[in-house]
């Protein structure tokens, strides 16, 4: 997701392609000779959603970019339906470059407004991606009172919703009171590997206590290479998270 100032335009370097909004922010990036493998860490963290619920039948995701998350759903979660909304036609047409399929059964992809696009649906999602970023960072109105709502009900009873937040964002413990407040405080952070990223995961499954992490039947072992790392990580902020509540309600 982009705004219209700045034109989104594609870096290759050494065996990696890369979606920039500006020469300061990377917003997405492929192994060319690997297209559906996740490279930034942030993204296998966000995947961390399937050790929360059933088997996903229905992803929406929120920012398109590069197609990361969206490619790696498509080809490694095949009972979901992936609904993509990205706000600019530009990121969009880049599609090809980085070896995002074409719409099918499975996937896809439109022209819209991420706020719009979620305030229509009513327990409609197992799980919501948001990575909705532009040159300037995440847009005021994705970090809205209102799009936190819309998010909730658009989620089905056992949905997660998933946010990639930057952790030099000024407004970040903001946006996490006000995902507090509309998920009753199920909600908890677990940080990427270079602690650059922040990933959130709100809903009521986040208070079932993981046990071992084990490979959901949704992934292959391709897949679950990429991810296993992360998921521990995920694993060990939500028990971290689980701790923290106890505690004070013991107090």
């Amino acid at each position: 997701m982009s705004r219209r100032g700045q034109a989104p335009y594609v870096v290759d370097a050494a065996g990696l392609r890369s979606l920039h909004f500006g020469p300061a922010r990377i917003q997405s990036r492929m192994r060319v000779n690997a297209p559906d493998a996740l490279v930034f860490d942030y993204t296998c963290v966000m995947m961390g959603f399937l050790l929360f619920g059933a088997t996903p039948r229905r992803i929406g995701v929120v920012g398109l970019g590069g197609g990361s998350l969206a490619k790696f759903c498509h080809r490694h979660v095949a009972s979901a339906r992936i609904d993509v909304v990205e706000l600019d036609a530009r990121v969009i047409a880049l599609r090809d470059a980085f070896a995002i399929p074409r719409d099918d059964g499975r996937l896809r992809i439109r022209l819209g407004d991420g706020v719009a696009f979620v305030a229509a649906a009513t327990r409609t999602f197992d799980a919501i991606l948001l990575d909705g970023y532009d040159e300037a960072g995440m847009p005021a109105r994705l970090r809205s009172v209102d799009f936190a709502a819309a998010c909730r009900t658009a989620l089905r009873a056992r949905g997660v919703l998933v946010v990639n937040l930057d952790r030099s964002d000024p407004g970040f413990d903001l946006f996490l009171r006000r995902l507090r407040a509309q998920f009753a405080d199920a909600v908890f952070v677990a940080d990427d590997a270079d602690h650059g990223n922040a990933v959130v995961f709100a809903g009521a499954p986040v208070r079932r206590r993981l046990g071992a992490i084990e490979r959901p039947a949704t992934l292959d072992r391709v897949a679950w290479a990429q991810l296993v790392m992360a998921f521990a990580r995920v694993r060990a902020a939500q028990q971290a998270w689980l701790g923290s509540l106890e505690n004070r309600e013991q107090e």
